[in-house]
């Protein structure tokens, strides 16, 4: 279980007897997880704490991949903590291809590019690291193949961009 330890360190009291509590739970790699849930009068604290123990745990895999994708917008990848690497690279890919912009899709080009090499040599060895057909990861591979060419000419066109004072 990923999740080592958790406490209920404080509350504030509210009107009618609701308090709010602040709940910790701190995770195999040491990452401290914070929960401020508001509850009523007489409510379980300790069951209460364990739902969202349950609910984090069970949820740290896809917090992980949603973390990943926006380093990925920032060209940055890190080792997977919660799950597999490929795993985690193959719920990155599929929240990049959700992207619907094509500028801001670009900029994951090198977060892929990295995970190629992760991947394997070819289509049919990445589509194996994922778990996935040759046909479906050639939709991602399609994808980032036609970016690469559009990428290249957004920055071609901002090298032609003229500065304050240049130009007519």
């Amino acid at each position: 279980m990923p999740i080592v330890t958790s406490q209920i360190v404080s509350q504030i009291n509210k009107p009618n007897g609701r308090r709010k509590l602040l709940m910790q739970a701190t995770d195999q790699t040491g990452k401290i997880w914070e929960h401020r849930p508001n509850v009523p009068a007489g409510n379980d604290d300790a069951a209460t704490l364990a739902a969202w123990v349950v609910d984090l745990d069970a949820d740290l895999a896809n917090l992980e991949a949603q973390a990943e994708s926006s380093r990925a917008l920032d060209s940055v990848g890190l080792p997977a903590e919660h799950q597999t690497q490929a795993e985690l690279d193959k719920a990155t890919i599929s929240l990049l291809m959700q992207i619907e912009d094509s500028l801001e899709f670009s900029q994951t080009l090198p977060w892929f590019r990295a995970f190629e090499q992760r991947g394997g040599a070819n289509t049919n060895a990445r589509a194996n690291y994922l778990g996935v057909t040759s046909q479906e990861y050639g939709l991602v591979a399609d994808r980032y193949n036609q970016i690469t060419g559009v990428k290249s000419g957004l920055e071609a066109d901002a090298l032609r961009v003229w500065t304050k004072g240049v130009g007519w």
